[in-house]
């Protein structure tokens, strides 16, 4: 197994899109086993997270959570430019400490 050399031969990097629903509450009463919601639409919550991946192991190292899809692939760019020109341990120390 190899330790030293460019970070890139050692992790990727992945974008992620996470969506959350809430379903309604339900009204719950002592006198019955419960009540029908309101009628209310599921609410569902959106973002995306940055992720670096061992390309050994596959683990994943969440960086960066985002609103928005094309900041989130800006960010990539960024990270994947550092990772051909920052060494695994320049790598390591800046993004995975």
């Amino acid at each position: 197994m190899r330790v030293f050399g460019k970070a890139a031969d050692f992790y990727r990097l992945r974008v992620l899109r996470v969506n959350e629903e809430s379903s309604p509450e339900l009204d719950w009463r002592d006198d019955i086993l419960f009540k029908e919601p309101l009628v209310e639409e599921p609410r569902s919550r959106e973002w995306y997270v940055l992720q670096v991946v061992n390309i050994d192991s596959e683990e994943a190292h969440p960086l960066r959570r985002f609103k928005d899809s094309g900041l989130a692939m800006r960010d990539r760019a960024k990270v994947d430019e550092l990772l051909y020109e920052l060494t695994k341990q320049e790598f390591e120390s800046k993004f995975l400490k």
